[in-house]
């Protein structure tokens, strides 16, 4: 029924629901477009694998970005707790100078 009603929507109003489209904006974007009465304003099926085939590779490269920031974050905490680590055997190495 939920189905039904957000595909009548759809024709009725030539837009997607509010929750799908924050879920799903690049999808909203082509099914819209897929909808419109004018047949120029819709894509080939061409250029919805091309915009697909775009889209992946953001994505792709948005997740290797993140995974590197991670990793990068990851080693710079290491390398803080290792400098406290030196810090504090330099310390003790001077107290026992003295």
């Amino acid at each position: 029924m939920e189905r039904y009603c957000s595909l009548s929507d759809l024709r009725a109003h030539m837009k997607v629901e509010d929750q799908f489209s924050e879920y799903y904006p690049f999808e909203t974007n082509i099914i819209e477009q897929l909808v419109s009465i004018e047949n120029d304003k819709r894509p080939s099926v061409k250029q919805i694998l091309m915009m697909y085939a775009k889209e992946i590779q953001q994505r792709i490269k948005k997740q290797q970005n993140n995974k590197k920031q991670m990793i990068i974050e990851q080693l710079q905490e290491k390398l803080r707790d290792k400098d406290k680590r030196i810090q504090q055997l330099e310390f003790e190495l001077e107290k026992n100078k003295t």
